[in-house]
Protein backbone atom coordinates (compact mmCIF):
# COMPACT_ATOMS: atom_id res chain seq x y z
CA UNK A 1 0.00 0.00 0.00
CA UNK A 2 1.37 3.85 -0.43
CA UNK A 3 1.46 6.64 1.06
CA UNK A 4 -0.78 9.60 0.45
CA UNK A 5 0.92 12.41 -1.69
CA UNK A 6 2.23 15.42 -0.55
CA UNK A 7 1.17 18.72 -0.61
CA UNK A 8 2.47 20.26 -4.27
CA UNK A 9 3.92 23.51 -1.61
CA UNK A 10 6.06 21.55 0.28
CA UNK A 11 8.16 20.89 -2.81
CA UNK A 12 9.97 24.16 -2.31
CA UNK A 13 13.51 23.22 -2.70
CA UNK A 14 15.26 23.64 -6.76
CA UNK A 15 17.05 19.85 -6.75
CA UNK A 16 18.76 18.81 -10.18
CA UNK A 17 18.63 15.46 -11.13
CA UNK A 18 21.89 14.23 -12.01
CA UNK A 19 23.29 11.18 -14.59
CA UNK A 20 26.48 9.93 -14.71
CA UNK A 21 28.08 10.78 -18.44
CA UNK A 22 31.21 10.43 -20.09
CA UNK A 23 31.85 14.18 -20.95
CA UNK A 24 34.96 13.31 -22.74
CA UNK A 25 37.38 10.21 -23.27
CA UNK A 26 38.03 8.74 -20.09
CA UNK A 27 36.09 11.63 -17.69
CA UNK A 28 32.82 10.82 -16.15
CA UNK A 29 31.01 13.43 -14.44
CA UNK A 30 27.67 14.03 -12.74
CA UNK A 31 25.91 15.84 -15.39
CA UNK A 32 22.59 17.79 -14.40
CA UNK A 33 19.68 16.47 -16.98
CA UNK A 34 16.81 18.30 -15.35
CA UNK A 35 15.47 20.37 -12.23
CA UNK A 36 12.99 18.62 -9.98
CA UNK A 37 11.35 20.54 -7.17
CA UNK A 38 11.58 18.71 -4.03
CA UNK A 39 10.90 18.17 -0.21
CA UNK A 40 14.11 17.62 1.47
CA UNK A 41 14.57 16.83 5.20
CA UNK A 42 17.73 15.81 6.76
CA UNK A 43 17.22 12.78 9.17
CA UNK A 44 18.77 12.39 12.21
CA UNK A 45 19.71 8.69 11.66
CA UNK A 46 22.45 6.94 9.48
CA UNK A 47 21.89 5.93 5.70
CA UNK A 48 23.62 2.88 5.09
CA UNK A 49 24.76 3.70 1.26
CA UNK A 50 27.68 1.30 1.60
CA UNK A 51 28.00 -2.49 2.23
CA UNK A 52 30.92 -2.43 3.99
CA UNK A 53 31.81 1.13 4.65
CA UNK A 54 29.96 3.07 7.22
CA UNK A 55 27.48 5.13 6.54
CA UNK A 56 26.54 8.80 6.47
CA UNK A 57 23.69 11.42 6.97
CA UNK A 58 20.32 10.55 6.00
CA UNK A 59 17.99 12.37 3.84
CA UNK A 60 14.47 11.96 2.71
CA UNK A 61 13.39 13.36 -0.19
CA UNK A 62 9.54 13.78 -2.02
CA UNK A 63 9.69 14.28 -5.75
CA UNK A 64 7.15 14.32 -8.40
CA UNK A 65 6.77 10.88 -9.90
CA UNK A 66 9.59 10.79 -12.68
CA UNK A 67 11.88 9.11 -14.64
CA UNK A 68 14.52 7.94 -11.66
CA UNK A 69 16.68 4.73 -11.04
CA UNK A 70 19.00 4.53 -8.43
CA UNK A 71 21.59 5.09 -11.33
CA UNK A 72 20.95 9.15 -10.62
CA UNK A 73 21.68 11.53 -7.79
CA UNK A 74 20.26 14.56 -6.68
CA UNK A 75 21.97 17.80 -6.28
CA UNK A 76 20.68 20.77 -3.91
CA UNK A 77 23.07 23.91 -4.09
CA UNK A 78 26.47 22.06 -2.59
CA UNK A 79 24.81 19.60 -1.28
CA UNK A 80 25.14 15.81 -3.11
CA UNK A 81 22.38 13.33 -2.26
CA UNK A 82 23.35 9.66 -3.57
CA UNK A 83 20.35 7.79 -3.92
CA UNK A 84 20.13 4.73 -1.62
CA UNK A 85 15.75 3.53 -2.25
CA UNK A 86 12.89 5.20 -4.33
CA UNK A 87 9.65 4.60 -3.01
CA UNK A 88 6.11 5.92 -4.86
CA UNK A 89 4.17 7.44 -3.01
CA UNK A 90 0.57 7.69 -3.84
CA UNK A 91 -0.23 8.44 -7.77
CA UNK A 92 1.84 11.38 -7.92
CA UNK A 93 5.51 11.56 -5.75
CA UNK A 94 8.59 9.41 -5.67
CA UNK A 95 9.91 9.13 -1.91
CA UNK A 96 13.58 8.80 -2.20
CA UNK A 97 16.37 8.06 0.79
CA UNK A 98 19.66 9.85 0.30
CA UNK A 99 23.03 9.82 1.59
CA UNK A 100 24.59 13.31 2.32
CA UNK A 101 27.62 12.61 0.70
CA UNK A 102 31.19 14.61 -0.78
CA UNK A 103 31.95 13.66 -3.97
CA UNK A 104 35.48 12.78 -4.29
CA UNK A 105 37.71 13.61 -7.48
CA UNK A 106 38.69 10.23 -8.75
CA UNK A 107 41.44 8.63 -11.24
CA UNK A 108 42.27 5.82 -12.37
CA UNK A 109 44.76 3.81 -15.05
CA UNK A 110 42.34 1.07 -16.61
CA UNK A 111 43.77 -2.25 -17.90
CA UNK A 112 44.07 -1.17 -21.73
CA UNK A 113 46.72 1.51 -20.99
CA UNK A 114 44.72 5.26 -20.66
CA UNK A 115 43.68 6.79 -17.49
CA UNK A 116 39.96 7.32 -16.36
CA UNK A 117 38.58 10.49 -14.10
CA UNK A 118 35.39 10.28 -12.26
CA UNK A 119 33.53 10.87 -8.97
CA UNK A 120 33.16 8.56 -5.89
CA UNK A 121 32.70 8.80 -2.23
CA UNK A 122 35.16 7.92 0.02
CA UNK A 123 33.99 6.37 3.39
CA UNK A 124 35.69 4.48 6.55
CA UNK A 125 35.91 1.27 6.71
CA UNK A 126 38.58 0.65 9.93
CA UNK A 127 41.94 1.75 10.98
CA UNK A 128 44.90 -0.95 11.99
CA UNK A 129 47.76 -0.62 13.80
CA UNK A 130 50.77 -2.61 13.38
CA UNK A 131 54.25 -2.55 14.94
CA UNK A 132 56.76 -3.49 12.36
CA UNK A 133 60.76 -3.28 14.02
CA UNK A 134 61.95 -0.52 13.97
CA UNK A 135 58.84 1.57 12.46
CA UNK A 136 55.21 1.90 13.00
CA UNK A 137 53.29 1.58 10.46
CA UNK A 138 49.53 3.01 9.91
CA UNK A 139 47.49 1.19 7.41
CA UNK A 140 44.56 3.18 6.44
CA UNK A 141 41.65 1.01 4.67
CA UNK A 142 38.67 3.10 3.30
CA UNK A 143 36.16 1.86 0.95
CA UNK A 144 35.27 4.03 -2.57
CA UNK A 145 32.10 4.02 -3.53
CA UNK A 146 32.10 4.30 -7.62
CA UNK A 147 29.05 4.50 -10.02
CA UNK A 148 28.95 0.92 -11.82
CA UNK A 149 29.87 1.81 -15.19
CA UNK A 150 33.21 2.66 -13.00
CA UNK A 151 35.36 -0.88 -12.97
CA UNK A 152 38.89 -0.87 -10.72
CA UNK A 153 41.56 -3.45 -10.93
CA UNK A 154 42.20 -5.26 -7.91
CA UNK A 155 46.04 -4.64 -7.53
CA UNK A 156 46.13 -1.00 -9.17
CA UNK A 157 46.52 2.06 -8.01
CA UNK A 158 43.70 4.92 -7.71
CA UNK A 159 43.85 8.42 -6.95
CA UNK A 160 41.43 9.78 -4.18
CA UNK A 161 41.61 14.06 -4.23
CA UNK A 162 45.14 13.37 -5.20
CA UNK A 163 46.00 10.78 -2.49
CA UNK A 164 46.89 7.54 -4.38
CA UNK A 165 45.67 3.87 -2.90
CA UNK A 166 46.03 0.55 -4.12
CA UNK A 167 42.65 -1.51 -4.52
CA UNK A 168 42.47 -4.47 -2.95
CA UNK A 169 38.95 -5.87 -2.83
CA UNK A 170 36.48 -5.12 -5.41
CA UNK A 171 32.80 -5.48 -4.18
CA UNK A 172 30.78 -5.14 -8.03
CA UNK A 173 27.89 -7.77 -7.11
CA UNK A 174 25.51 -4.31 -6.26
CA UNK A 175 23.61 -3.36 -10.05
CA UNK A 176 23.91 0.38 -9.01
CA UNK A 177 27.34 0.62 -7.63
CA UNK A 178 30.75 -0.84 -7.30
CA UNK A 179 32.48 -0.74 -3.87
CA UNK A 180 36.30 -1.11 -3.58
CA UNK A 181 38.32 -1.41 -0.25
CA UNK A 182 41.11 0.75 -0.64
CA UNK A 183 44.36 0.86 1.45
CA UNK A 184 47.69 3.28 1.86
CA UNK A 185 50.53 2.94 4.46
CA UNK A 186 51.67 5.65 6.36
CA UNK A 187 55.21 5.50 8.42
CA UNK A 188 54.28 7.34 12.11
Amino acid sequence: MSRPSIDAGKLDKPAQVLELKETSAGVWEWTPIRRAWASITFQPKTNLFSKVGIGARDAAVVVRRQSLTLHNALRWGDIHLFLTAIVPMGRNHLDVDAAVVEVAQCQADMDEGGGVKFPGVLTEKYLKWEQPEPYSVNRLTYVLVTPKPIVLARGGLVSVNGVNYEVQVAHTLDSYKNEYEIVRTEDL
